[in-house]
């Protein structure tokens, strides 16, 4: 028997996403509720159902789609599966993140399931501090953009869940995915 060649070196979430198995019965979707139908398991080495769709979104498309996008007004730079990432519905009230990378729950320190269905502004305030510094320039600059359907760019003063205060290289790109036209804003952290 021929022995495999070792795989290449990967980031942390990416060889999380090796050993990621779907739970049985299938995943919860978004009403919490679990359908009787399982995902189907692809026998292919290549295809690792935690990095293309464990979330319901498929993350891969939506970075292949950030870097193809015509005429942008924000240079990404290299974007893979290793970014800081938030994904929020903008036809949702309040539009809430709908997905989190781990990478943004590393960088915050909140668990995926203390920031889904909130919106980003939670980050503006500490959890700790009964006061604290809130960019409100920044903040109608974000607004403006989102509604306008806009690519921005700025730094925003934020707070990890325990309570330091961090600048965040924020990037907001509007995207729209799905045959039906359905809008949302990915929204690109990096700390600094």
């Amino acid at each position: 028997m021929a022995s495999r060649a070792p795989l290449p070196s990967m980031n942390p979430w990416e060889a999380q996403a090796l050993t990621y198995s779907f739970p049985e019965g299938g995943v919860a979707d978004r009403s919490g509720l679990t359908p009787k139908a399982s995902f189907n398991r692809r026998p292919d080495p290549l295809i690792f159902p935690g990095l293309y769709c464990s979330s319901g979104f498929d993350i891969i498309s939506i970075l292949l789609q950030l870097r193809g996008r015509p005429d942008p007004d924000i240079d990404l730079g290299a974007v893979d599966c290793s970014v800081s990432l938030t994904l929020c519905d903008l036809e949702q009230p309040d539009t809430p993140i709908v997905y989190a990378s781990p990478s943004f729950c590393e960088m915050t320190g909140y668990s995926m399931n203390e920031v889904l269905g909130r919106n980003c502004r939670f980050l503006q305030s500490s959890p700790t501090a009964s006061s604290c510094v809130v960019d409100k320039a920044a903040i109608k600059r974000m607004s403006q953009a989102v509604r306008g359907n806009q690519e921005i760019q700025l730094g925003v003063r934020n707070y990890k869940k325990n309570g330091q205060p961090f600048t965040n290289m924020l990037s907001i790109i509007p995207l729209t995915l799905g045959a039906d036209g359905h809008r949302y804003a990915v929204g690109l952290q990096c700390e600094m």
